[in-house]
């Protein structure tokens, strides 16, 4: 457990030239292939060095100067920092521009352009709910008050950083390493296999790499425990996405769409312009399918007013969603055969 020292410090912040004088470096590292030994080059060959001392300065809060004076030099620091311990980030608005150009009046002036807030990711309690799948999870937060936090000063033009390096918790322990988030560049790692079309069981394939998992030992973890099925799970929901508007014009973006479900082998009739005849409609070649199979015998349309941010048209018109549908054969209910987006609201 980590011991509490406070001391009383002068109001003073010595420049760093280094950051890394005083920012531990990653714990987590590449492991090169093993010569002989077949790996896929995709696969996750990460480990953590973990039992490690945590820093420590001599004085709380520690006060000092990093070089640069933007805020993506700020930035850059940050991301040393987080590569040891996933900091939540708090706060980081600007100050009001109105506020840096008053001159007079009463009141205080603001001391910085900008101020980034980070806190440890142990802070605060777990309120877990006792009827919550989850009521036996391990949680991280044990009411940590580490912070730091990273301001440009407007008086010397200069980024200070202040950090409350104290902990109330051990650091890189093997428990910490299970019950929280893994390294960026390990969620990274996930992200970009999740880009490139990877399921579930492709992924965790990459992550059990013999000769990564048999360097185990009291002192060196792989980080595969990181990928988790939940977390893979919520980013391909999340990530695979099309984005629908391809152009900030709304007309411009359904024309690309157009040309694309015709290369698709999709039906299309349009009229993509800003008029009382604005018509988009489209079906599927599966759509088409089931209507010449199955649409003999009811055809059914469906209005639907409002449904969309759909205020582009000029003097207010909107545009109203129509489905098309068949009786299904399997389940008896209404079948979507066609879509069309128009100008009029008439059923």
């Amino acid at each position: 457990m980590a011991h509490f020292i406070t001391s009383p410090t002068p109001f003073t912040y010595p420049l760093i030239q280094n950051i890394y004088d005083v920012v531990p470096r990653p714990h987590t590292q590449d492991v090169p292939a093993t010569v002989g030994v077949s790996s896929a080059p995709n696969s996750l060959r990460l480990v953590r060095n973990i039992g490690g001392p945590s820093p420590t300065f001599p004085t709380h809060p520690y006060l000092f100067t990093i070089p640069g004076s933007s805020k993506s030099e700020a930035e850059e620091f940050v991301k040393a920092m987080t590569a040891t311990i996933r900091w939540n980030f708090q706060r980081g608005a600007p100050t009001p521009p109105d506020k840096l150009v008053k001159s007079h009046g009463s009141g205080r002036r603001p001391e910085a352009f900008f101020k980034l807030e980070y806190q440890c990711p142990s802070s605060g309690y777990c309120k877990g709910n006792p009827d919550s799948r989850k009521k036996n999870h391990k949680s991280a937060r044990c009411g940590c008050k580490a912070r730091f936090s990273v301001t440009h000063h407007i008086q010397s033009n200069t980024l200070r950083v202040s950090w409350h390096w104290q902990h109330n918790h051990d650091l890189n322990t093997h428990r910490q390493m299970v019950i929280t988030r893994p390294p960026v560049i390990v969620d990274q790692w996930i992200k970009d296999r999740v880009d490139s079309g990877l399921a579930w069981k492709e992924i965790y394939d990459l992550t059990q790499v013999d000769d990564v998992l048999d360097l185990r030992s009291s002192t060196v973890k792989p980080e595969a425990h990181g990928v988790t099925y939940d977390r893979v799970r919520y980013l391909i929901q999340t990530r695979r996405t099309i984005p629908s508007q391809l152009n900030r014009d709304p007309l411009q973006s359904l024309s690309i769409w157009h040309s694309d479900l015709i290369a698709r082998n999709w039906n299309t009739h349009v009229n993509i312009f800003d008029s009382a005849n604005f018509i988009f409609a489209f079906q599927s070649p599966w759509q088409r399918k089931m209507l010449v199979e199955h649409g003999r015998g009811m055809l059914m349309l469906d209005a639907t007013h409002n449904s969309v941010n759909n205020c582009f048209l000029s003097d207010g018109r909107k545009v109203s969603l129509y489905t098309f549908l068949i009786r299904d054969p399997i389940v008896g209910k209404g079948l979507p055969i066609a879509w069309a987006f128009t100008a009029s609201a008439a059923e």
